[in-house]
This record gives C-alpha cells, structure tokens and sequence, in this order.
C-alpha cells in the first residue's frame, strides 16, 4: 500500500463512526491457531520454521507479553469472543454452553455484524466443538464450516479404524464411555498432501470465501474468522514438514520438576496427554527422552504445518488486493508445555501454558515489524477490533473486561495497564496477575476467606523457568500484587442456566433429590456434586441409571436400574440405604455410608465440568432435558 493510501486508511478509522457507511468500513481477517504458543521465528525461537506467520510479523506489531486468560480451549475462546474474563461470566469448562448461561450475550462477530453491516463467517476451530458444547451458531451470519480436530489418515493410529478416545471428545460421542475406548497415536507423519488433514481443508475453504468477499468489495465488508487445529494434538502432519526439522537439534525440558514451595493444586501431571499412545497411563509415568524428542519434534513440525496454511490464506488476502484495507490479526489460544516443570499440554497458570502470540496488522496504523512488551489479554481484541473499524465502544449485556490497545498499535510504546489478569480453576480457583517481571497466583475456593488463599510468586528476571515459589520470601511483592489483583470483581461460580451452581450443604448428612429428566440419550449425568475424592452422581450409562457414591476417591456404584427416555426420579441417601424411585417404582441398595466432608466441587445438573463426582470421566453431558430438581438434606437419625 502507498504511503498517502495509509494516510488516507488511517485518517478515515479516525473518523469513522457509526455514521459510515459500511462499504467504507476496514475488513476484518481473524486467525485463530489451537495450543500455539510463541514457539515462532518472529517470536525469536531459532527452531521454529515458521516463514509465513514471519512475514505477517513484518507488517505487524507482534504483542511479547500477551497472555490468554484461561489455558483451556473452551473458555479462552470465550473470553475472545465476548471480551470478558472467564471469571466474570462463570464459562470455566469445556462443555459450558454459551447460551444456556448467558442468553443475551453479543459476540465480537455478532457487535460487527450489528453495528457495522459486517458479513460475518467462521471456518475451522472457532468456538470449541466437543466434550458436550456445541459452538455458537448464533454467532455468524454463514453457516459454520466444520472440520475435524483430532484426525487420523494411518489405521494403526487408531488401531485399525476404532473410534478413540480424543476422537469421541470432539465429535460429542459415547463422552460417558471413554475410558473404554482406545487411545489414538499422538503423532503421525503420512506421505500426504495438506488437504488430507483438515487445516489444508480449512485453508482451501477461506481462499474461497475471500474470492467471493473481493467480489463484494465497496458493497460489505466481512468478518472472517479462521480457526486452525494443528498444533493441537494429536500431532497429524504431512511427512515433509516433519522433515523441516532436526529431532536431534530440538530443545528438550529444561527443568522437569515442578516449583520448590509451589501448593500441591498448582501443579499438573497426566491428563490430556494420557489419552493418547504411546505417553504412559500412569499420571506420573516417566517421559522417557526418545518419546520426549518425537512429542516435541511433532509439535514443531506441526506449527510448520499449520505455518503453511496460513502463508495460503494471507497470499490469496494479498493476490486479491484486499490487504490494503483489511485488519488481520493472529491469535493464539494458549501456550503449551513440552515438558518443562514435568507438564505437557495446557491446563495450568503458569508461563508456557498462558502466554500466546498475537499479531495486529492495521494497515496506515500499525508500523510493520514493531513489537511491544504491552501487557496484552485476549479480552482486549474485541475493544480493539471495535475501534479500529470505527464502530461505538462496546455496550453489550456480558462485562467487557478487555482494554483498546490502538493506542499502542499507534505507538509501541505506549501504556494502557501495566499487567495482564488470567485464571485457572482446579480444586479452587486460582487468579493470576502477570507484570513484565513477575506471575502471582491466588489459589483461593470462589467465597473462602482470605486465610485460606496459597499463593505462588515467579521472577521471570532471575527465575524465567519458574524452578521456585517466592511468595514466602518476597512478602512485599506479594502484597503490591495482591492490591492489583482486589481491584477485580469477585470471581462468579461456574454455573449453568444463568444461575450459580447450587452447593447444597451434604457432609454427613442425609440427602434427598427429585427431578424430571425428559428425552435423555443413553448416557450422561443427570445429578453430580463433589469430585477426586468425595460426591456422589446420579447418571445414565447406557440407558441404565446409576448411582455412584466417592469415597476417599474411590467409587462405589449403589444401584444400576433400567431407566426410560422419560422419567420422574426420587433418590432417597441415608446412612444405611439408597432408595431410588424410577417413575414411582422403587429400588433399594446398601449405603456405603454417608459423605463425611462438604465436597469442594459444587453440584451439577445435566453435566459435571469439573473432576468427575462418578465412575465416568467429566464433563459427561446428558443430551436432554433435566427440571424441577429439588435438593433436601436433614441429619442422620
């Protein structure tokens, strides 16, 4: 673009406002790219090849100190999408539904699409699919071009063609039967063109909708948000981008060991990563080196992967002269561990697992190849966004905790808050303020008292690998970063039909529960609270209803009976028996007794997002309709 063409950009995002026309308006080109952390040539990694998103950096200003604010796929693309803060709105979980607990909210593509006449379309991963949650169609004008995340070409990847277990994940299948299922390989490497896997796909489909937008150009402008699965696992990747690199010359772990000092909910082990060959069962089985090189050396041949479908995607922007007065913007959803502090993939709050990369190209305002150490949230794109097209500051129904960073697109050096906020929620939830030198974390159950927080601090100046928590050594840090993280309002429940999760009061004693379920699938849960080691669930497992009741951490399956697509149930849990009513028949079982402590995981209807309450694996949705549940207690007799 000529240099009076970015003048005349710039001077015209200045003073657009709502009265402009929408064919005046700058298009907007949203890249989204699953678990990609900084591992970027631009980003300064000398391992990544990575030429495309390099040159995107050139007309950029690349963000160094950009944090998503939750390291789980679901909610981090929530908070994009509404520019709120998962902590704010409740949507903690996989398998939160948007809709159900904020009905009225207005995604950044239905803001545009409303106050900016833009044609919005999303193509690949934009909203999480999977683990019971459904995207949000209503979201986008077009309808949503779908395509697989965890995908396998090589029949020995899923051990002859079975469904496994990630696989079921993301397609919304058997979600109570997992562990049954088969574990699918974590990487493979097939002589195949890019269009085999669904990134290639993915890719071809958004050249095809920029040639129909250039078409429209002067009359809409679009709104295109591309989503991207690779660097995801499993790592599926054609064999020559493999080839781009040297597993010998890859990086392995620095530091294995989780933080000295650190609390024992901070850390991680297992988890994602276990449901995939050949990564040990055991959440603490040993990496050992060669499978630590293959992981690693797939992650990066991925990003190379998904390096290239991105480069077509931007080449197509440019060979259709749309560039010149398009927005583009590359975004991250969370890092990813490779095995440092002994963690592999997201799931934590510390440095590798929330620190994202973000590029902003605005033509006639950004000055390419710039960079800024502004600290930068996912919450901020969609004021920025908003002020950059030239449309009314947000004024929408959910919280908009995200700041403009135009000033900074303006001027790199420019300020608009020192620090950027995160949060994780494990066995409590823990709240992160991240500045240019240190991390604290709050790990505090939503609604306790002060005196139960543990928290953790990391210098990143002389502790960048995070070996030590400081917090007892450095009280006056803590204190300055404990007056910042007070300024946030009270984090919300995680909740569910627009209302906080009920937490009924069960230690030790007695519990009845009634409902209506009505149109349930064969299986899910109906009725959970507690988690590792103490709860109970009521739940279908394949069109039979069960009762499961956790102990110590282990379960104990009271009753199994025979349960119709429709039905009443009354669950009666004392001491000595469980009865359970099924439509006004009655089965009786032996109590394993009753739950000695409050559970820290509140209840659940419908679904148990958090660790698993039953004999499944969490989040467990029930495809159908749980009402009217009503929960007693009343002392043991």
């Amino acid at each position: 673009m000529s240099v009076s063409r970015c003048a005349t950009w710039a001077l015209l995002v200045t003073l657009c406002s709502a009265t402009c026309s929408a064919a005046q308006r700058p298009n907007v080109l949203l890249i989204l790219v699953d678990d990609l952390k900084p591992a970027l040539g631009c980003y300064g990694d000398p391992h990544a090849r990575t030429p495309h998103i390099d040159a995107l950096a050139k007309r950029s200003l690349r963000f160094d100190l950009a944090y998503c604010n939750q390291a789980v796929c679901a909610p981090s693309r929530f908070t994009l999408m509404l520019g709120a803060h998962s902590t704010s709105t409740g949507l903690y979980g996989l398998g939160s539904q948007l809709r159900e607990i904020l009905p009225n909210a207005v995604t950044m593509p239905q803001y545009f699409a409303k106050h900016g006449g833009y044609r919005t379309e999303s193509l690949g991963k934009v909203f999480h699919i999977g683990h019971g949650n459904y995207g949000d169609p209503a979201s986008f004008m077009a309808p949503h071009f779908h395509d697989k995340v965890i995908e396998y070409l090589d029949p020995r990847s899923t051990e002859g063609g079975q469904l496994t277990r990630e696989e079921a994940y993301f397609t919304n299948q058997k979600l109570g039967q997992i562990r049954s299922l088969p574990r699918g390989a974590a990487y493979e490497s097939p002589a195949v063109e890019d269009d085999a896997y669904a990134d290639g796909r993915v890719a071809n489909e958004a050249i095809r909708r920029l040639r129909q937008a250039a078409q429209r150009t002067g009359e809409q402008p679009f709104f295109i948000t591309v989503g991207f699965a690779r660097p995801h696992l499993p790592f599926s990747a054609p064999q020559k981008y493999w080839d781009l690199h040297d597993p010998d010359k890859l990086p392995l772990p620095q530091h294995e060991e989780l933080p000295v000092d650190a609390p024992a909910v901070a850390g991680k082990r297992g988890g994602e990563i276990s449901n995939y060959a050949p990564v040990p069962t055991a959440a603490d089985g040993p990496f050992e080196t060669s499978l630590q090189r293959k992981l690693i050396h797939g992650y990066y041949a991925s990003a190379s992967f998904v390096d290239a479908q991105i480069g077509k995607v931007l080449a197509a922007v440019d060979q259709l002269e749309l560039s010149q007065n398009t927005i583009i913007v590359l975004w991250g959803d969370h890092g990813f561990h490779l095995g440092d502090l002994g963690i592999w993939t997201k799931h934590t709050n510390y440095e590798q697992a929330n620190r994202i990369p973000i590029l902003i190209s605005a033509p006639g305002v950004t000055a390419g190849g710039t960079s800024t150490r502004q600290p930068a949230e996912s919450v901020d794109l969609f004021p920025t966004l908003v002020e950059l097209a030239g449309l009314p500051a947000p004024d929408v129904p959910q919280p908009i905790d995200g700041v403009s960073l135009v000033p900074v697109l303006k001027d790199p050096t420019s300020r608009v808050r020192d620090h950027a906020y995160h949060a994780y929620p494990r066995r409590k939830l823990g709240r992160a303020i991240r500045t240019d030198r240190y991390r604290l974390v709050e790990w505090r159950s939503i609604g306790a008292s002060d005196d139960t927080a543990e928290y953790e601090l990391y210098d990143y100046t002389s502790d960048p690998l995070e070996t030590r928590n400081l917090a007892a050594t450095h009280p006056k840090v803590v204190a300055q970063l404990r007056r910042i993280l007070a300024t946030y309002p009270k984090p919300v429940s995680r909740r569910r039909n627009g209302s906080a999760s009920q937490s009924p009061k069960i230690a030790k004693q007695c519990v009845t529960i009634s409902g209506h379920v009505a149109s349930a699938d064969a299986t899910g849960v109906v009725v959970a609270q507690g988690g590792q080691q103490y709860g109970y669930a009521l739940h279908l497992v394949n069109r039979q209803l069960a009762f499961d009741v956790r102990l110590a951490g282990k379960v104990q399956r009271v009753l199994s009976v025979a349960a119709p697509q429709e039905f009443d149930f009354e669950l009666d849990f004392t001491a000595k028996k469980v009865t359970l009513r099924v439509n006004q028949k009655e089965f009786q079982g032996k109590s394993p007794g009753l739950i000695p402590v409050q559970p820290q995981d509140g209840m659940q209807i419908g679904r148990d997002e958090q660790s698993a309450a039953g004999d499944y694996t969490a989040p467990n949705p029930l495809k159908g309709k749980v009402s009217g549940v009503k929960v007693r207690t009343r002392p043991s007799p």
